[in-house]
């Protein structure tokens, strides 16, 4: 037996001893819009009860006519539907062999109550997962900690890569048929929350990489306004050069192409990819990018875009230009990057890892870099990578030495320079709060323990994966921080309302007179002016 499954099968038996301990019953029922779940009743991990309901379907399976269209509501059903585990992943390519089903349009409810009690209802968070919009599921994120905190907590599926990202520019496929099965979640979740023991109006979005960039896109769209209460964007944002495609169309053409297909026009290319099997249309996705987008460092091959003006419209206009004049849903907001985001390119594995990725890139740095610059025309990204050379690496050659610098430079670029505009813009046109942090720790389950910052993903693999740590270890003791003030925000729209021997730092929020950040570490600190100069340079840049 594989040590996967015996782990599986231990937490199996745990949780049913851990359940007939708590509440002396192991199944529950509850009825929403479209008929009668039967879930489970769990412990937390501090032994505390978490009503459980998995692989709940919110929309009907996006598969033939439904193929590349907007997400349909889920039809009602007849007797009682078993909710006691995930729904299959949506299809992805996923540790070098394709998993998932078209049929994966499910979430996930924990909850600490049910909505049949006397008691108030709870706050909801709702998790969207990351993946660079091609992987992912909504079942990895771990739900214990949250509903320790008296969160009703819920993880969502959405459809990823071509399938999910398909644009052909007009009428025929618009896209972000992604995003809009998020907002069929977050509609979801207004209609049926309250039976599971949450409140429809105090509902906060959260995700992280591709999900932060998600909760962007939400704050940005008027399709999802009304469907949340607070935000909060970690590592991502819509203005991330990986987050966004300006050329999906062309993507698409070239990938059915590669796939042997002469295009005529959106239907004919519509009415192709409806023939060809899911697994294919999820490997070797790098077909679909032109010779100038294989130069990118860091690049999502299927992503959100922009769509003509059309009823169900997500997104119509460049996201820079709505960050720019506030056009935008106001909520109180929380982001921030962790302090060395693109420290795994330079680490043994990473694209800047050799000596020979480190040749190119001094060869063909202005190249390289224009691809990801925000700017209109190619002159101008060109003339900008060159000052971006010049500022990070004073114009000397790019080494193997100088590793430090290139993944500080790496992660300025395709992270924080995107998170810190937001930021900005966010304090110059709210007048609700906008909150701001740093994660900077590294310690024994980080990507990279004692190398010389924090990775991107490490904080939700504290946040989420920290369960074996000693409850009194610096990661876990930050891992219970970093739950405890993300349940406050979501509660009372400040992440410290007060502090105590857990919160020892207070977080104020951020202004344009008083740019404070959160540094979350061993211990929590505070700061001002994150990433300055740098952050003055990229803004002086780019619009």
């Amino acid at each position: 037996m594989s040590s996967t499954r015996t782990i599986h099968l231990v937490a199996t038996l745990y949780f049913c001893l851990a359940s007939a301990t708590i509440l002396a019953q192991e199944y529950v029922t509850v009825d929403i819009d479209a008929g009668t779940l039967k879930g489970s009743i769990r412990a937390t991990y501090t032994n505390k009860p978490m009503y459980s309901f998995e692989g709940i379907p919110y929309a009907e399976p996006p598969v033939d006519d439904l193929r590349f269209q907007l997400p349909v509501s889920k039809n009602a059903w007849s007797g009682v539907r078993d909710a006691l585990q995930p729904g299959s992943p949506c299809p992805q390519f996923y540790s070098n062999e394709v998993i998932g089903n078209e049929d994966c349009l499910f979430l996930n409810v924990y909850s600490p109550v049910l909505g049949t009690t006397n008691e108030t209802l709870k706050n909801v968070m709702v998790w969207i997962h990351g993946g660079c919009f091609r992987e992912g599921r909504s079942d990895t994120a771990t739900p214990h900690y949250f509903v320790d905190n008296d969160i009703v907590f819920v993880g969502i599926n959405y459809r990823l890569g071509l399938l999910g990202f398909l644009s052909t520019g007009d009428d025929v496929v618009p896209g972000n048929m992604g995003l809009k099965d998020q907002t069929e979640a977050l509609r979801w979740v207004q209609r049926n929350i309250a039976a599971f023991g949450g409140d429809p109006d105090k509902v906060t979005i959260f995700g992280e990489s591709a999900g932060g960039a998600s909760i962007h896109y939400h704050i940005l769209s008027p399709l999802s306004k009304g469907l949340y209460k607070n935000a909060v964007a970690m590592s991502g944002t819509a203005l991330s050069p990986w987050a966004f495609s300006r050329n999906a169309t062309d993507r698409s053409v070239r990938f059915a192409e590669y796939l042997g297909h002469p295009v005529k026009n959106s239907s004919d290319l519509v009415d192709f990819f409806k023939t060809i099997n899911s697994s294919t249309l999820v490997v070797n996705i790098n077909n679909a990018l032109s010779d100038e987008d294989r130069l990118s460092l860091f690049t999502c091959v299927w992503a959100p875009s922009v769509e003509p003006e059309h009823e169900s419209a997500f997104l119509t206009e460049e996201p820079w230009k709505l960050v720019a004049e506030g056009r935008y849903n106001l909520v109180p907001y929380m982001s921030g990057v962790t302090d060395l985001e693109q420290l795994a390119q330079t680490q043994p594995g990473g694209v800047l890892s050799t000596q020979e990725q480190v040749d190119d890139l001094n060869e063909k740095f202005e190249e390289i870099v224009a691809c990801d610059i925000r700017l209109p025309t190619r002159p101008e990204q060109l003339s900008a990578a060159s000052l971006v050379r010049q500022f990070y690496f004073n114009d000397s050659a790019i080494t193997l030495q100088s590793n430090y610098t290139t993944a500080l430079f790496d992660s300025h670029l395709f992270f924080v320079e995107g998170v810190d505009t937001v930021i900005r813009s966010m304090a110059r046109y709210s007048p609700l709060p906008v909150y701001y942090y740093q994660f900077a720790y590294n310690g024994p389950i980080s990507q990279f323990p004692g190398g010389p910052g924090a990775a991107h993903a490490d904080d939700i693999t504290y946040l989420f994966g920290s369960s074996s740590l000693d409850p009194n270890a610096d990661g876990a003791i930050l891992r219970d921080q970093m739950t405890a003030m993300l349940a406050n925000f979501a509660k009372t729209d400040n992440p410290t309302p007060e502090v105590s021997s857990l919160l020892t730092e207070e977080w104020i929020a951020y202004n344009e007179t008083s740019p404070f950040y959160l540094r979350m570490s061993a211990p929590l600190s505070s700061g001002m002016n994150l990433f300055e100069p740098y952050m003055s340079f990229w803004h002086d840049l780019l619009p």
